[in-house]
């Protein structure tokens, strides 16, 4: 299956900045029960699905550049992991091309559990978004008050808007 890619692949660690486009930083809800942030850490996990719909199109896609800051799960508030967008693959599940038979070929760096293949298997489009030098940071808290949507990732210009 070739997916289909809309975005470049850039170096990990990128400076801020290529030709005056800012990156965005992300906030990414993780699955706690899966174990998802302590694989990304051992660097076993290199990969995340993002759920894609057309019809919500977001202010702030997702591009290879920006950063990526894990909690670990949707009660969290303290950031300690950061880690930079690598690449942004996006695949459909049609009749010629099996979503599930990509996450099969990816599953050593997604590492799902059988629940969370199961629940991607099923979706119509998702994006892939692989990153690279995933690291610890020093302890960042989010204001429980300023996110109020947790059902997907959250793009911020700065800190001050979630802290």
């Amino acid at each position: 299956m070739r997916p289909r890619s809309f975005s470049f692949i850039v170096e990990a660690g990128y400076d801020a900045m290529i030709k005056g486009i800012a990156f965005m930083n992300h906030l990414v809800f993780l699955d706690s029960n899966a174990g998802e942030l302590e694989k990304i850490l051992s660097g076993g996990k290199t990969k995340l699905l993002k759920e894609f719909d057309p019809a919500q199109t977001t202010a702030h896609p997702i591009n290879p550049g920006d950063s990526l800051y894990f909690l670990r799960d949707k009660d969290d508030c303290a950031l300690r992991v950061k880690a930079t967008v690598v690449r942004v693959l996006f695949f459909t599940n049609r009749l010629d091309e099996d979503l599930s038979h990509t996450l099969k070929e990816m599953q050593t760096r997604l590492q799902l559990t059988e629940e969370q293949y199961n629940d991607w298997a099923a979706k119509q489009q998702v994006l892939l978004v692989e990153f690279g030098s995933a690291h610890k940071i020093g302890v960042i808290h989010v204001a429980p008050d300023k996110i109020t949507d947790r059902s997907d990732w959250i793009a911020f210009e700065d800190f001050r808007l979630i802290t």
